[in-house]
């Protein structure tokens, strides 16, 4: 495992990788105010392949936005567009979970990336609103942001204390919950801290309608897989059946696990994404 820096036009990020430096690369990237740690377990699985885990601006060793700036989902593209691109990555496998997932549909979906084959864990597309719903969310979001309330930063006494809290928060083992801290956790005079922005916290200023996610799916054209947890906190099976309908070459496998089973229980998942891999 060695580190990864990269300067690019609106960010530093941060990564590491793992395997054969001149195999078939993999960039993957993780959840919401999860780090590249989320996929070590699964990485190991991957020797032969170049699999590279970043972690998206704001989380973390990434850079945080500067003072006055705010954090839009769209936004984060740019940090997955940006990575390849540093990297100079071509013909690339995609991997991601969660929010990154999230992001890596739209971002297969504009076409802007030479994909080989695209791998989504536990996610298929962003949140989406109806559309009547918009002016309400857009006036909570610019409250928020003029007026933030409640929440400050957290300090923890010990590792095993922020463990405790992170498994609370999501499902997932305590020894993955352990991972994502260790690289989540900066040491301070009053405690440990974490690394992410606490603009992430935030509520969005606009959400893409149904419509427009489909048009998204519409447009990916490259081999994909996703993967869902049996177990899962998310209802995804059942909610994205339109979304699964609406890419052309879409493979759906579910898999014994919760959210996190990709750090949970790396061997199953690591074997059907092989599997796929291997797939002329």
């Amino acid at each position: 495992m060695k580190p990864i820096l990269l300067e690019t036009k609106y960010s530093t990020l941060a990564g590491l990788e793992w395997g054969d430096p001149f195999g078939k690369p993999i960039l993957a990237f993780h959840g919401w105010l999860d780090n590249a740690n989320s996929f070590e377990a699964l990485a190991t699985h991957f020797p032969d392949y170049r699999f590279i885990s970043m972690d998206f601006s704001g989380h973390g060793k990434s850079s945080h936005k500067p003072p006055g700036s705010l954090y839009h989902f769209a936004e984060y593209c740019l940090d997955i567009v940006s990575s390849a691109q540093a990297l100079g990555l071509s013909d690339f496998i995609l991997f991601s979970h969660s929010m990154g997932a999230a992001i890596s549909t739209l971002v297969a979906g504009a076409g802007i990336l030479p994909i080989q084959k695209l791998v989504l864990i536990e996610s298929l597309g962003p949140i989406s609103n109806a559309t009547e719903s918009g002016p309400e969310l857009l006036r909570d979001a610019i409250k928020q942001a003029l007026h933030p309330k409640g929440r400050k930063e957290t300090f923890f006494p010990d590792l095993e204390t922020a463990i405790s809290i992170r498994i609370k928060a999501g499902d997932m083992h305590s020894e993955s919950a352990e991972k994502l801290m260790e690289r989540g956790l900066e040491k301070t005079p009053r405690g440990l801290k974490p690394r992410r922005d606490l603009r992430l916290h935030q509520n969005s200023f606009l959400r893409m309608t149904e419509e427009q996610v489909l048009a998204f799916c519409r447009e990916i054209k490259i081999p994909t897989l996703l993967i869902l947890g049996e177990d899962s906190i998310y209802p995804i099976a059942e909610k994205f059946k339109a979304r699964k309908e609406a890419i052309p070459h879409l493979e759906a496998v579910m898999l014994p696990g919760g959210h996190h089973l990709h750090m949970d229980t790396p061997e199953p998942v690591a074997k059907v994404i092989r599997d796929f891999l291997e797939k002329p």
